[in-house]
């Protein structure tokens, strides 16, 4: 599918999607309750934690503190109760480490010049933390890796000048991905647009080319027993093998600014066990299933609707059902058919988690919802207004904390019955 829009809206903060089970390793119970990369654990924007409060005053959750920050889109990891995001500082961008309890900075990280532009300033990708390491992408492209506990660097990459990448329009918004001992990135570059490195030092083990870039993140998953990374860059879906960086498969869905013919594929696909991905940007949605024949896998389109044009933030499958934003109407969607179910309005282009069979809101501006995550109606269970401003970057729930932000504040609400 070719489609140019005229909506340009973007969070360039973008993505996440649902991994199979086991693609990342495994985990414990309390690293379960953790959100230590982009959309958490899994990247689906999914969490496991139980006993959250569903319901609240007009004032809102307990509210355990409130740090002033700056200007950024990029979402908030937890890990081992320490938080990692970023923000523009004093003309500069920087990867912070807080201590998640309190707010008190504990280190942070220079990754080179602050980033303007006229629909949000600010980096955009999300740090992720994995082990001792802290992997994070500045809006310009510089690629670090980090020691987890003191900030330390231990290697970097200019993604424009190392693989001949050209800055994205909006700044590079794709937030890094490991799996094993390699990570995994979007860089754009002639013939070198994906890339793995070894998460260790930083080697290039592989760049591979067949797609220019855009702002969605890659994911991680296995259909019919094929370990893949899915990318979904300028032209569509593209299927690496993670060992080589060899196409596997590859679904076309082009989306374009009329005004620069940037392409404007901003969100992730997410993965509809068994063999399903969901895929949706300002132009519509589509569910796409995997065929093995001949020893291939090979994509057919299942269902395809203009009822979910997500341009800002990704949606999240919760059961049988895909809940996120068409435009600034919130909707809830059939997965299997692609059915309306219902709509509701008052979020504008807000974003949603889930967890605990609730879905938890924050919108454009600042308002906090729950609601209750059922295809039957919308059914909405609290409400609170939290912040104020621009609120693009969807919110982070760990150990029974939700964490959001927006330019200028980064708040820390107890959900916790």
């Amino acid at each position: 599918m070719k489609t140019t829009i005229t909506i340009l809206a973007l969070s360039l903060q973008l993505a996440g999607v649902h991994l199979e089970s086991g693609a990342l390793g495994k985990s414990t119970d309390s690293a379960r309750r953790d959100w230590p990369q982009w959309r958490g654990e899994n990247r689906d924007a999914v969490s496991t934690e139980t006993g959250l409060i569903h319901d609240w005053p007009d004032s809102g959750p307990e509210i355990l503190w409130r740090q002033e920050i700056g200007a950024g889109f990029s979402g908030v990891s937890v890990s081992d109760g320490k938080l990692y995001t970023m923000w523009d500082a004093g003309g500069k961008q920087y990867l912070f480490c807080l201590e998640a309890g309190s707010g008190q900075e504990i280190w942070r990280l220079e990754l080179g010049v602050g980033f303007s532009n006229s629909w949000g300033n600010g980096p955009r990708s999300t740090p992720l933390v994995d082990g001792d390491f802290v992997f994070a992408v500045g809006t310009d492209g510089v690629l670090i890796a980090t020691e987890r506990k003191t900030g330390r660097l231990l290697w970097q990459h200019s993604l424009v000048h190392d693989f001949g990448a050209k800055l994205p329009t909006y700044g590079y918004s794709s937030s890094p991905m490991v799996a094993g001992e390699r990570l995994f990135v979007e860089a754009g570059g002639e013939g070198q647009v994906y890339v793995a490195l070894n998460k260790k030092d930083g080697k290039v083990l592989w760049t591979s080319r067949s797609d220019r870039v855009a702002y969605s993140s890659p994911v991680s998953t296995t259909i019919a027993g094929v370990e893949q990374l899915i990318f979904w860059s300028a032209g569509g879906l593209r299927s690496l093998s993670p060992a080589d960086g060899s196409t596997l498969w590859k679904y076309d869905w082009e989306t374009l600014c009329p005004v620069t013919g940037d392409p404007l594929n901003t969100g992730t696909p997410i993965f509809v066990a068994p063999d399903r991905v969901y895929i949706s940007s300002g132009s519509g949605a589509a569910m796409v299933q995997l065929s093995m024949k001949a020893g291939s896998l090979h994509p057919q389109l299942v269902w395809e609707s203009n009822k979910m044009r997500s341009d800002v933030n990704t949606s999240v499958l919760y059961g049988d059902h895909i809940y996120g934003f068409d435009g600034a109407i919130f909707k809830c969607l059939d997965a299997k058919t692609g059915e309306l179910k219902w709509k509701a309005r008052g979020f504008k282009r807000g974003s949603v988690i889930a967890a605990d069979g609730q879905l938890i809101i924050l919108s454009e501006r600042g308002k906090l919802a729950l609601a209750q995550a059922t295809p039957a109606a919308f059914v909405k269970t609290s409400t609170a207004q939290i912040l104020n401003g621009k609120c693009w970057t969807a919110p982070t729930l760990a150990q029974g904390r939700l964490y959001l932000r927006n330019h200028k504040e980064l708040v820390c609400l107890n959900i916790k019955k």
